[in-house]
């Protein structure tokens, strides 16, 4: 029983190093539940990661319920639709025309109060206010679980603003596993496996940091090329940080 315990330890450690956040999370809950292997030395560890993990608000994330739901699509500059109110104050930097934007999408259906939500977290977070950001990228993950951008946007926003790796890793994924063929998502797990490694020295996340870099290439369309050379860009850095460290 004890070789199965530990099996199972190396499980959710391998799970968590592949970008499978969720299932070694899952994971790890059940075997907190079997008492059996409490004076086990691993179970401390596993306490832990389980702790760092809900710290990290795992136990309550938004449940996404329909995968087949039609999802944004990049433009080749980089751009989404959601984010055109935003985009479009920029251009003008018209307060009150922004104001109205926003609460004219607040009073609509749910979709249109998500991308409420997601135009003002985009807002806080150019202006650098990072805990309102916080909070709006929540609202609009809770609101519309089934969207893939909302999902990787707020992941990306953790990994520019140096937010916990561990979070965005959990919130990456869901967008992967939404929209699966969108390279961006890929390559922002990529860049959260980066800051990981950077972060706890723990060179065992390099493969799935490689192998994310290698599914963003692929899923590029020829006319992504800002995203292409973003991902060029980030082979460099890895292999200079390499030579430094390995």
């Amino acid at each position: 029983m004890a070789k199965q315990f530990d099996e199972q330890v190396q499980q959710i450690n391998d799970l968590f190093l592949s970008g499978k956040v969720k299932e070694s999370y899952q994971l790890a809950k059940i075997m907190l539940d079997e008492s059996t292997f409490s004076d086990d030395s691993s179970f401390t560890q596993i306490q832990q990661h389980v702790a760092l993990l809900e710290a990290n608000g795992y136990a309550n994330m938004p449940v996404p319920t329909d995968g087949k739901v039609k999802q944004s699509v990049e433009r080749t500059d980089g751009s989404y639709p959601e984010r055109d109110v935003l985009s479009a104050y920029i251009g003008s930097q018209d307060d009150e025309q922004f104001g109205q934007v926003v609460d004219e999408l607040l009073a609509g259906s749910i979709e249109a109060q998500a991308n409420a939500y997601y135009t003002m977290a985009e807002y806080f977070a150019l202006a650098k206010e990072h805990d309102k950001a916080m909070v709006q990228y929540a609202e609009a993950i809770k609101l519309q679980p089934n969207k893939a951008l909302y999902w990787g946007a707020f992941a990306q926003f953790l990994n520019r603003g140096e937010g916990s790796p561990y979070l965005a890793l959990r919130l990456i994924e869901e967008a992967i596993q939404l929209d699966n063929m969108n390279p961006r998502w890929y390559y922002i797990q990529g860049n959260i496996f980066l800051q990981l490694v950077a972060a706890t020295k723990n060179i065992s996340y390099l493969p799935a940091l490689e192998e994310a870099w290698e599914k963003a290439k692929k899923r590029c369309s020829a006319k992504q090329m800002a995203l292409k050379v973003d991902i060029a860009k980030s082979h460099d850095v890895l292999a200079q940080w390499k030579k430094q460290m390995l």
